[in-house]
């Protein structure tokens, strides 16, 4: 098992191909590519064609997998707002790779497992690792995460919903040689791989947990018995005064994820933004269910936060075998968050060292928590691939 990864920010189609597959020889044969994932900007939208045939003529076994994005990530750079191109290349042997493409019509006319089967190629007994690149304007991506999460329960999917568009069929989505402009693409892996997935959301609790005693809809009226706009009045009042300062500029509800867990902290929550409040009835709107019965904890998001979450997390990996990376990282992280670029591939690479990764900003972040999909905003969701064995070789 071999992985390799390029990244050009050439703007001339001729030379950001040569430097995107140049590089792939060292570390992987290429008649021996089993699947690659190519990310491009939309720069070269007119060139697609071309690019595709390139890299189909230097991969010719590969299954390729790809779309448009706002700004690439590769090897040890995230590029934003240039002309860029990443790939990442992986020779899998013992792993079988299904290609899919679901529309929203297929989405809609699939009910059960063995539709979903169908549609994937690749059974709930199988247990397969999907990673999939959606179109947020043509399929319903909630819905088909929620699907995959009921018919292939415990399966983490990666991905992330591609951002070069501002309205419908702008963005391209990759599959193999053809070019689409609608729906969701993806690949099942089936076989000899492990995938270990790292979900980084950025944001520390503040305060103290408290249980929707009522909410309706997306609407939390209640928490621990009391208005929920007098319970987050109560906690910003305790609060530090840079905490203060942070919930001002970015306040967050994280709903647990587990509820069986005795003890909850930062990795445990699935974040949601807050919409707005009503001083009257002293409810909170969230962009998210507010189910009576859940339990939820105000949230701050900062710089330091992020930095400090996606070291902790990644470093539950260090000193293990992987061998590549995909990293699928918010368009709201980068330089939007840090004042110099490069900050989630350089902390992966200060933890992992040179794992060979590629990966792009997306308008969303597919990954699991507590064994669930999830469509985040803000995360960094990475794919750790390993080799089952453990084996350490071939990895220079």
């Amino acid at each position: 098992m071999r992985f390799a990864s390029s990244v050009t920010s050439s703007e001339n189609v001729g030379e950001a191909i040569e430097e995107l597959l140049s590089p792939i020889d060292v570390r992987v044969t290429p008649g021996m590519v089993d699947l690659a994932i190519l990310f491009t900007t939309p720069h070269f939208s007119d060139d697609l064609p071309q690019v595709l045939e390139a890299v189909s003529e230097k991969l010719p076994s590969a299954v390729l997998l790809g779309c448009t994005a706002e700004g690439t990530i590769g090897v040890d750079r995230e590029l934003e707002r240039v002309a860029s191109m990443s790939l990442l290349a992986a020779s899998l042997p013992d792993v079988r790779i299904r290609p899919f493409h679901v529309r929203q019509r297929d989405l809609e006319a699939a009910k059960t497992a063995h539709d979903w089967e169908r549609l994937v190629g690749a059974s709930p007994e199988s247990n397969p690792t999907f990673i999939a690149l959606g179109d947020p304007f043509s399929v319903a991506i909630h819905a088909a995460i929620d699907q995959v999460n009921r018919f292939y329960p415990n399966a983490p999917l990666v991905g992330g919903v591609a951002s070069a568009a501002h309205q419908p069929r702008q963005n391209r989505l990759i599959l193999n040689g053809e070019l689409y402009n609608e729906g969701m693409v993806g690949v099942a892996l089936t076989g000899r791989l492990a995938v270990r997935t790292v979900v980084s959301q950025g944001c520390r609790p503040i305060g103290k947990p408290f249980v929707i005693t009522k909410g309706e809809r997306n609407i939390v009226q209640e928490l621990g018995g009391r208005p929920a706009l007098e319970q987050l009045h109560e906690t910003l009042v305790h609060l530090p005064d840079d905490d203060q300062e942070l919930a001002r500029q970015s306040l967050f509800v994280g709903r647990v994820i587990d509820e069986y867990k005795g003890h909850f902290e930062r990795g445990d929550f699935l974040i949601h933004n807050i919409l707005g409040a009503d001083r009257k009835t002293g409810s909170i709107g969230i962009a998210g269910h507010a189910k009576t019965g859940a339990t939820v904890q105000f949230h701050v998001r900062d710089a330091k936060s992020a930095d400090e979450d996606l070291r902790a997390m990644l470093s539950a990996h260090a000193g293990t075998p992987v061998r590549g990376a995909a990293l699928f990282g918010c368009n709201g992280r980068g330089t939007h968050m840090w004042p110099r670029p490069g900050h989630d591939i350089g902390v992966l690479r200060d933890i992992l060292g040179n794992v060979p990764v590629a990966g792009f900003f997306c308008a969303g972040e597919f990954g699991p928590i507590g064994g669930k999909n999830f469509v985040h905003g803000f995360t960094a969701s990475i794919a750790l691939f390993y080799d089952p064995s453990g084996s350490m070789e071939d990895e220079s």
